[in-house]
């Protein structure tokens, strides 16, 4: 099994970026319902969140071995140095404005967006800022408990993957293929994920491509952010194909 290619601060941001998006999206159009409070991210952050990765650690290292669980904690520990908060600011801005849009494009630049915008997404960076330190801590006890080799902690995930190796399944599709294909799916709500990076991740650990492509979660996630044209017209005509089999299939 390959060792995910998206690592655990990027999926940090990723996920907070979603977070953001649906919650501004409850009190702008059910405000009825939903009242912004200014702790909700405070809260969120310190609580459902910081458990949440840690369990998305067990997960993304439960089907790797000792080599690539190594790896894939000690990348995703440097990361809290190079995607410090103070260095990610303007990424993570850019980032949001995508996924506030998303399925559509952006209407314009993200250093364009409201005073309003702005100052909501100021306001979820302030509490990310504060409790990034948790999430460190988290991932440092976490590659602390596989070297040591605590019972029930990732040497017995790391076993349990060897023992059972998962085949991937091939595919003719090249990753853009594959991604508009995923991203059709969702779009139409034929899939669900709480999270996009959970499709990026299914995707990457269950298909490999006879094409030589490297289908990772990365490469998945840009080519699901933003459709190529001949992946486009690719599946308008496998689409097309596939209504006409259907059809026929009815009159039979």
């Amino acid at each position: 099994m390959e060792a995910p290619q998206i690592f655990l601060v990027e999926e940090l941001e990723l996920r907070i970026s979603i977070e953001a998006v649906e919650y501004k999206h409850k009190f702008d159009n059910l405000w009825e319902q939903y009242k912004f409070d200014p702790e909700y991210f405070n809260r969120f952050m310190e609580g459902p969140l910081l458990s949440e990765f840690v369990q998305t650690i067990y997960k993304r290292t439960q089907h790797l071995n000792n080599n690539e669980i190594n790896k894939y904690l000690t990348v995703s520990l440097s990361q809290f140095k190079t995607h410090s908060p103070k260095l990610r600011f303007e990424a993570m801005k850019e980032q949001y404005w995508k996924d506030y849009w998303f399925p559509n494009s952006e209407p314009n630049h993200y250093s364009s967006m409201s005073e309003y915008d702005q100052k909501y997404f100021g306001h979820v960076f302030k509490w990310y800022e504060k409790h990034f330190h948790l999430f460190q801590e988290a991932t440092e006890q976490a590659l602390q408990d596989f070297k040591k080799g605590y019972l029930g902690s990732f040497a017995d995930f790391s076993i349990q993957a060897q023992q059972e190796p998962k085949d991937k399944l091939k595919t003719n599709l090249t990753v853009k293929e594959i991604a508009y294909l995923f991203r059709a799916l969702y779009d139409e709500g034929i899939i669900e994920a709480k999270h996009k990076t959970d499709i990026f991740n299914f995707i990457a650990e269950s298909f490999s491509s006879k094409q030589k492509e490297d289908v990772s979660a990365n490469s998945i996630k840009n080519a699901f952010d933003v459709p190529d044209f001949n992946a486009v017209d690719f599946w308008q005509g496998k689409f097309t194909h596939l209504m006409q089999r259907a059809k026929k299939d009815k009159e039979k």
